[in-house]
């Protein structure tokens, strides 16, 4: 009797479909929770195994999945000939803290606002007045919404059709995640992805376990696109606008070149160029909590992170007054 050949399983290849210049994905790791995906244009990725909707196989020649292991492994088919590769960019100069200190950013703060987070400004021009609804009543109106319409009573109470509504005026009740990349691409989803986006969004605001990693699950699993039908890839406002609303004395908005900003005042080095991923949103978020302690101790009374946030963001966003020339 002739022996028999073993079957060896031939390696997965994944595309993602929010992120299709990736290019192909070759499944290099699965430990049963995660997979780590190298993709060609993109280099390693991980996700959470179970929420990994995104991914859908795809089907190699011979020749196409030999190339993409040799790029897995490191190794180019036909490396390039001497000279022949683009010129180095140059060194990018990094990046300069805009305020040495968090002192020195509450003086800038309270001449944008005067008396600070209770002073009479900011309350009016940033804050919102408790009670008062819509956009005249700002952020604090926002989270008053987010509280009574996403809430987890209203999960199970409201339509699909009166939660995505909410949602979406959720979006726009504020300033912090423009039209074209929340509001808009999010009204125009079709039915099936309306019906996935909401199940995320009850997951992210109202699941169990580790919020960064639901955060991530949310923003893989949510399906924006451009008037052209071109698929947009989910920000981090947009991202950590309806958690930060709902529950802002624990979950932050994040706007990356803000808050990658802020780390270098307070000591903490996070890339603003980053992808919407769990350790992402962990790093913006230790950003946000140093700032919040150090508030506090220079006698600040932030009401929770959504303050925070609008520190951060506000001293960052208005421009550096000119320097005065002696005559």
């Amino acid at each position: 009797m002739a022996p028999t050949t073993p079957v060896v399983a031939a390696p997965k290849v994944m595309k993602h479909e929010l992120q299709p210049d990736w290019g192909n994905g070759l499944i290099v790791e699965d430990d049963g929770k995660y997979l780590i995906l190298y993709f060609e244009r993109s280099g390693l990725k991980k996700f959470i195994k179970d929420k990994a909707k995104v991914l859908v196989p795809v089907t190699l020649t011979a020749a196409e999945m030999t190339a993409l292991k040799s790029k897995a492994n490191g190794r180019s088919k036909k490396p390039r000939p001497e000279g022949s590769a683009k010129k180095k960019a140059k060194a990018k100069a990094a990046p300069k803290a805009r305020f040495t200190t968090v002192t020195d950013q509450i003086t800038a703060f309270e001449k944008l606002f005067a008396g600070g987070f209770t002073g009479e400004a900011f309350v009016e021009g940033e804050r919102g007045k408790p009670g008062v609804e819509g956009k005249e009543g700002l952020k604090e109106a926002a989270i008053a919404f987010a509280q009574k319409t996403l809430s987890k009573e209203a999960f199970s109470k409201s339509t699909p059709e009166e939660l995505f509504e909410n949602a979406r005026l959720l979006l726009k009740a504020t300033n912090i995640v423009f039209p074209i990349e929340g509001s808009i691409p999010f009204a125009g989803m079709d039915p099936e992805n309306r019906t996935k986006a909401l199940a995320a969004l009850k997951d992210l605001l109202h699941g169990t376990g580790d919020y960064a990693e639901r955060l991530e699950a949310f923003a893989g699993a949510v399906v924006l696109k451009d008037s052209k039908g071109t698929l947009k890839a989910v920000t981090w406002p947009f991202a950590t606008v309806f958690g930060a609303l709902l529950d802002p004395s624990q979950y932050a908005c994040v706007k990356p070149t803000a808050l990658s900003l802020q780390g270098l005042t307070v000591g903490l080095n996070v890339e603003k160029s980053q992808p919407v991923k769990a350790e992402g949103y962990r790093q913006f978020l230790s950003v946000v909590k140093k700032t919040n302690d150090q508030l506090k101790t220079a006698g600040q009374a932030p009401r929770d992170l959504m303050d925070v946030y609008s520190f951060i963001y506000r001293t960052h966003a208005e421009k550096a007054a000119p320097a005065v020339v002696a005559p």
